[in-house]
């Protein structure tokens, strides 16, 4: 008697079939799966890096060529580069973010920085521009110009910024000085075009002579009256050497004559010469 194997055959033959399907699906599965994440992943972490803050140390290593010893770099010509501060600002719709350093000038007998209170820091910048492909590097300068006294640099955080036009912008930075008990406070303007910084020259807006007066009389008789003023910047539409004219509105009181020792203190208006912005008072 025989046995009729073909429905048997048929069910292993349909049951294998099933398995190797599932198996070529499980496979192309996890294929598609890996090649779907793992590019993706890679290009999240890689556009986490490019768009990324530009890391300052490095950024001053690049500027003064020189590699970090601590928190200060020994320059080629000598001097004590370190970090001053960093910030973010925008001119129309380009975002950039600047790293300023600052050189100090050495004593050659004792290898300290130099502490006179002339003696200020010199000002460099690594500049970066915000592209479709992230943070990129679009200039170095080491040399902008100087700020401070006693060997360092004025302690600053974030800049105020001035809109000087729809190209350019100047950091304003705080600053101020004093000699024989009389104190000028007014603001250090570096301005930024798009591709280079440039120092714009020293805007005073206050000052007094807190250290010099006594609205009592002196044994001598005589009296120094006290004076003091502050004041704000601002953008006038005359236009100079391609700059607008500022405005220094200031409030208080400042020196006179011998018949008006004390008067309202007056307005003033800079005006840029072409190297820098002046006192058109003083001409």
């Amino acid at each position: 008697m025989q046995t009729d194997n073909r429905p048997k055959s048929r069910k292993t033959l349909l049951i294998g079939l099933i398995a190797t399907l599932a198996g070529i699906g499980l496979a192309v599965y996890f294929s598609m799966d890996r090649e779907a994440v793992g590019p993706e992943q890679e290009t999240v972490t890689e556009t986490s890096r490019r768009f990324s803050k530009p890391d300052a140390f490095a950024a001053l290593q690049e500027l003064y060529g020189s590699e970090f010893s601590g928190e200060s770099i020994k320059t080629e010509s000598g001097e004590l580069a370190g970090f001053w501060f960093e910030q973010g600002f925008s001119i129309g719709d380009r975002d950039y973010h600047v790293i300023f350093g600052k050189a100090q000038k050495i004593d050659p007998e004792t290898g300290s920085p130099l502490d006179s209170h002339v003696q200020g820091v010199k000002v460099g910048a690594a500049i970066y521009r915000l592209d479709s492909d992230g943070w990129r590097a679009i200039g170095m300068q080491t040399g902008i110009g100087e700020i401070g006294s006693w060997g360092e640099a004025p302690d600053i955080k974030q800049s105020e910024i001035l809109i000087l036009s729809s190209k350019r912008i100047a950091f304003m930075l705080d600053f101020g000085y004093g000699m024989g008990g009389y104190f000028d406070d007014g603001k250090v303007l570096f301005g930024f075009d798009g591709t280079t910084w440039a120092d714009l020259g020293f805007v005073q807006t206050g000052g007094n002579n807190a250290g010099a007066c006594d609205d009592e009389p002196l044994p001598s008789g005589i009296t120094i009256p006290c004076w003091s003023y502050t004041g704000t910047i601002s953008v006038l539409s005359d236009i100079h050497h391609g700059y607008p004219d500022l405005l220094v509105a200031r409030a208080g009181t400042q020196s006179g004559d011998e018949q008006h020792p004390i008067n309202s203190a007056e307005n003033a208006v800079y005006r840029f010469d072409g190297d820098k912005y002046a006192d058109t008072g003083n001409e």
